[in-house]
């Protein structure tokens, strides 16, 4: 059982989001907090305003910069943070295992209770934008569908909280007051599911399809999205993490945090789900290998017009936000965390075939030719082409040993990478992109997950990968199968489409997430993060590994625990599994 906390009053409080004036247009308001529940709802600029405020806090788990620096790739040990690095700092308070229910109490003041807060402030104001939009000004239609949109995010701040916790409170449509004395017990994890998913199908019935909004309303929910949600949290649900249980969590905790039986027909729940987005045929994966290999794998994070793709972006104003996040001082960013080693390391070749295939012609001493072509749109590395603000045009990055974009006894955490993935690649970022929420390949990849898990690797499920890795610019072989291997076993393709949702998702917040629920975070999670030291030499460059920081991650860690502010208001709230 728990108390709510909720917020004092009508939280309007938002940030200029935004977007191009040319698309977006709805995002891109300032909204007054000068505002009380009779002067909102009484007129139809102040009620639409309230709901863009909902809006407001969609990617906050995405965000890359959460958690005072690097946000979600840190702590999925995809890269390394540079900016805040002390004991004291969120980021290695996660990776270092310190995290506990005080850190995550709001007295400490840290960013990651957010993780509570944010889902659960939002979830009021869809529930007090429901009570409130009837008697509002809205016409009919325009009432219908803006509570199908309040709808979906109600739903999208749950699944939030879904991932983060198990099962947790629903609150229904009840709007409770700052005084109200509430104690509300954790619903089961399949209550959740089933609440989440009711709540995607009945908004889908209330929306617009893909292209049917006018071009301002750009970034708006979809039907399209409401499935996809939908989609993805049947895919988790069916997982290992959350389909059957864990071992050792017994009693009514073991319903709150999992279904507590295994059951195969949950991944064919999270298939169907999948495939009925797919036979809209209202998405595509967004292919150029003609500019070159892999570009469209570059440019469909910097566009809204003719993006079929994106089904959830969140939006964003023209900016450099994702350089700043990213790039070395000497390329106009701040570089708040940098990829490791691992990370670079888990790209295959342009043949498709991993580095440690002795067919795939990797090279130690050229470390970064005719890699995969998502490598050179995801990694910055020594040698690789780059904006610089001094020449006004693209120079190789220099990553050696006290170099100006290099590796300094200053900044001893620098893996001599950093990330490219999303970024501007002539200088400006003001570009037409929105954070990727959901991308259909993330659709395509479930798809392919819950096939293979339920009636194993059909020619269906090599399709959607050979699909992917087409895309991306790998040559296809004599086979026709992207350096995949043939007639794999249901283990086998397993790991091969974890491995391309850690290469297609990288930095979109998945990995955190997919460790978890396929049990393996100790693994893929876990270990001593490295980076490489560059010097030259004649006729090219020596690389020397060197170790950074040992990551962590123990059982409890599956799930994150309720903040220690929330269990003392409710000492009956069950606390999550090691906690």
């Amino acid at each position: 059982m728990k108390k709510l906390t909720i917020p004092t009053g009508l939280l309007l409080a938002f940030v200029w989001l935004g977007a191009c004036k040319k698309s977006g247009d709805f995002l891109d308001k300032k909204t007054s907090t000068n505002l009380n529940e009779a002067s909102t709802f009484s007129d139809s600029a102040k009620t639409m305003d309230f709901l863009t405020g909902i809006y407001a806090d969609i990617g906050f788990s995405f965000n890359p910069d959460r958690w005072e620096a690097g946000g979600h790739a840190v702590v999925s040990n995809e890269s390394e943070p540079l900016r805040y690095v002390g004991p004291q700092n969120d980021v290695v308070i996660m990776v270092g295992g310190a995290i506990s229910p005080q850190t995550t109490d709001a007295s400490k003041n840290v960013q990651i209770l957010n993780n509570w807060l944010t889902p659960y402030r939002n979830i009021r104001r869809v529930n007090l934008f429901l009570s409130k939009v009837d008697a509002s000004p809205l016409s009919p239609a325009l009432r219908s569908r803006v509570k199908g949109e309040a709808r979906f995010l109600r739903a999208w701040y749950y699944s939030i909280l879904l991932k983060y916790y198990g099962g947790v409170p629903l609150i229904g449509d009840k709007v409770y007051e700052p005084a109200d004395n509430i104690v509300l017990s954790r619903a089961t994890y399949a209550d959740c599911v089933n609440y989440v998913t009711k709540e995607c199908d009945e908004a889908a019935a209330l929306l617009p399809g893909k292209g049917e909004y006018p071009p301002g309303d750009y970034g708006r929910i979809t039907s399209g999205a409401c499935l996809a949600l939908k989609a993805r949290v049947l895919l988790y649900a069916a997982s290992p993490l959350f389909n059957g249980g864990r071992p050792g969590v017994e009693g009514d905790l073991k319903s709150i945090v999992s279904y507590p039986d295994y059951s195969p027909e949950r991944w064919n729940k999270a298939a169907e789900a999948a495939q009925r987005i797919i036979s809209l045929g209202w998405y595509n994966l967004f292919e150029d290998n003609t500019t070159r290999a892999g570009y469209g794998f570059y440019k469909v994070f910097h566009m809204r017009a003719g993006n079929d793709e994106y089904i959830l972006p969140a939006m964003r104003a023209p900016g450099r936000d994702m350089e700043g996040y990213w790039l070395p001082p000497t390329r106009g960013g701040n570089y708040s965390s940098v990829p490791t080693q691992a990370t670079v390391d888990m790209f295959d070749m342009k043949n498709g075939l991993p580095i440690t295939d002795p067919a795939s012609g990797y090279s130690p001493a050229q470390p970064y030719k005719n890699r995969d072509p998502r490598f050179d749109n995801s990694i910055l590395y020594n040698g690789a082409p780059w904006f610089f603000s001094s020449t006004n045009k693209k120079d190789p990055i220099n990553a050696t040993v006290n170099a100006t974009d290099g590796w300094s006894t200053s900044r001893p955490a620098t893996t001599s990478y950093y990330i490219r993935k999303m970024l501007y690649e002539d200088g400006g970022g003001n570009t037409e992109r929105c954070w990727p929420l959901i991308r259909y390949v993330e659709i395509l990849l479930g798809y392919a997950e819950a096939r293979n898990e339920y009636s194993g690797p059909s020619a269906e499920v090599y399709g959607m990968l050979t699909t992917v890795r087409k895309r991306a610019g790998i040559t296809p072989g004599a086979d026709n199968l992207y350096g995949l291997k043939a007639s794999m076993s249901k283990e086998e393709m397993r790991k091969a489409i974890h491995h391309e949702r850690m290469i297609e998702l990288m930095f979109e917040e998945h990995k955190l997430w997919d460790a978890r629920r396929w049990l393996r975070g100790e693994e893929l999670l876990q270990g001593m993060a490295q980076g490489v030291k560059v010097t030259a030499k004649t006729g090219g460059f020596n690389y020397e590994l060197f170790d950074i920081r040992m990551h962590v991650f123990r059982p409890n860690f599956y799930l994150f625990p309720i903040p220690e502010g929330e269990i003392a208001r409710s000492p009956t709230l069950k606390q999550n599994p090691g906690w």
